[in-house]
């Protein structure tokens, strides 16, 4: 593990300027030029191991392969994603792709070939940070999306810039394996920093995960009525912003009556200004559930609250679920 580190902390230094890094985080989003000068060095380290096959996806994906002893056999696949959310930390991706990296060297110094051919995989955008929605290559890999689709993903920042866009800036978008039926795998492996505390409170150095969380993303718009704020009566005000922190009170509190979770990642409000009484607001929100009955009555209760919230107070409220996971297990 000291190699791997010392590779994390190595790659670690294209992270954007003023970002956590000097802390010990990661600022690399999915396309930027940071990840570009990750995504230059991994492909050198592997070239230097003399794969069988190095590719690009139309996603922006690296694969490589090296061989086993019987290359009829689909490859077993390791690997995660070497972007990273805006304050990520230095592990949480980088482990899995680095960690693989190494799994391959060390085979290679001692001399032993796997039954099996070996795929390793730098994956695009899994964490959606810069662009919406996340998952953008591996969903098409396992056929939930199209690599067009994943072109079109916006960035979250309002620029209008596109996925598509930023891997063709940086020199990453080629010619496939894009899906599962272009390249079958036998297994995908990856080894990831825990994103909590339990197994170290529980003095645990290694857990395995035993499935994935349902997930579903919600935009909801309320448009209330502009006003001033210093001379308009309380009684009466239509101000969308009151109304979307009382739904994000509820979404604190559904995340404990139902044993899930739910986030509020994004709201926007206007007209900007100090004395306006809003009436634009746009937030975005995710539930999360390890069971899709659970999922599906957050969703219920969530919706009922919005509109009651919005009736209340004379709201017009729009909500559409823009991402849908259903929960599984391995």
């Amino acid at each position: 593990m000291a190699i791997v580190k010392q590779d994390i902390h190595y790659t670690a230094q294209w992270s954007a300027p003023g970002s956590t890094s000097d802390a010990g985080g990661l600022c690399r989003l999915s396309g930027s030029k940071e990840d570009k000068m990750a995504r230059d060095w991994f492909a050198e380290q592997v070239h230097s191991l003399k794969p069988k096959s190095y590719t690009v996806n139309g996603t922006g994906s690296q694969f490589v392969t090296f061989e086993g002893e019987e290359d009829s056999l689909p490859p077993i696949a390791m690997g995660s994603h070497l972007d990273s959310v805006a304050t990520g930390g230095r592990f949480d991706g980088p482990l899995g792709v680095i960690g693989a990296l190494e799994v391959v060297r060390s085979l290679k110094e001692q001399n032993i070939r796997t039954k099996a051919p070996i795929t390793l995989i730098n994956w695009t955008n899994e964490e959606g940070a810069r662009f919406f929605p996340p998952l953008g290559s591996s969903c098409v890999y396992a056929g939930q999306s199209t690599v067009l689709a994943a072109h079109e993903s916006k960035a979250n920042n309002g620029s209008g810039e596109t996925l598509g866009e930023a891997l063709q800036s940086i020199g990453y978008v080629g010619e496939g394996p894009n899906t599962f039926a272009d390249f079958p795998l036998s297994a995908h492996f990856e080894i990831h920093v825990e994103q909590h505390t339990t197994l170290e409170e529980a003095g645990k150095p290694v857990g395995w995960v035993e499935g994935w969380q349902g997930i579903d993303v919600f935009e909801v718009v309320l448009r209330g009525e502009d006003g001033h704020a210093n001379t308009y009566p309380m009684f009466g005000r239509k101000d969308s912003l009151v109304g979307a922190s009382k739904l994000i009170t509820e979404l604190d509190e559904l995340a404990y009556s139902s044993g899930g979770y739910t986030t509020a990642t994004n709201i926007q409000s206007g007209p900007v200004g100090s004395c306006n009484i809003q009436s634009r607001t746009k937030l975005v929100f995710c539930n999360m559930h390890r069971e899709l009955g659970g999922l599906t009555t957050m969703e219920e209760t969530i919706t009922s609250n919005a509109q009651a919230i919005a009736a209340r107070h004379g709201l017009e409220l729009r909500m559409s679920r823009i991402m849908h996971l259903e929960p599984g297990s391995f």
